[in-house]
């Protein structure tokens, strides 16, 4: 089969269900885990799954229960590709660059709304620079913790644009565009948060506005690891 009628086999409106998977084509029509062709709300019949599976809660030997039709006619082209990948892949499991430099603007803006907020309240001043250091550190970490989300994207997903990714890279737009505007006014007003303008209103806004995008973020990350 050639690999670019592999999508004509997508479970949709009666049509068989098939997948492929380093080389091999299999059939999984009408089982109860593709309904419609779709499984766990996030790979689809018609694809090349060879990529996904190492990201996946079960080992390839669950394969065994599926029926092989055919195999791809171009695999043999694509041989060096994969290999390269599956290095990458296993380079990615053993440092985790996604997970490991994500935390840190995770912290960090909690920590810059929480300060903020105390500062607010209690009017301390010592209280409005940790919260300004915290959010400065937190913009600049999720320039290294969006990247490495790139490359994961990339390695384990083939940059598949689900709703999940879309949501993903949309806040972590966001979550720049909010901490560079607000690392930008408190550089050009340092007193900035004394005052009851309507300046000093937006510079707290992007400050605490920052938890919830950065909370979506996290939500739908976890949905990638725990699927539905």
């Amino acid at each position: 089969m050639k690999r670019e009628n592999l999508k004509n086999y997508d479970g949709k409106d009666g049509r068989p269900a098939y997948f492929a998977y380093k080389g091999k084509v299999y059939d999984i029509t009408g089982s109860k885990l593709w309904r419609n062709g779709t499984h766990v709300n996030r790979h689809h019949a018609g694809e090349d799954l060879t990529d996904f599976m190492s990201m996946a809660p079960h080992a390839e030997e669950v394969l065994e229960q599926c029926k092989i039709v055919d195999t791809i006619d171009d695999e043999v082209a694509e041989d060096i590709f994969i290999d390269r990948m599956d290095r990458l892949r296993d380079w990615y499991r053993r440092f985790h660059p996604h997970p490991v430099t994500l935390h840190y603007p995770m912290g960090l803006f909690y920590f810059a709304a929480f300060m903020q907020l105390l500062y607010l309240i209690f009017r301390v001043s010592a209280f409005e620079s940790a919260a300004f250091y915290a959010f400065i550190g937190a913009t600049l970490t999720t320039i290294p913790a969006a990247v490495s989300g790139l490359f994961s994207w990339w390695v384990n997903y083939q940059m598949t644009l689900t709703r999940i990714f879309r949501m993903k890279i949309i806040f972590t737009l966001v979550m720049l565009v909010f901490g560079i505007s607000g690392c930008v006014l408190r550089f050009l007003y340092p007193g900035i948060s004394a005052g009851t303008s309507p300046l000093s209103f937006s510079y707290s806004a992007l400050v605490f506005l920052n938890v919830p995008a950065l909370t979506i973020v996290a939500f739908n990350g976890g949905k990638i690891t725990w699927p539905s």
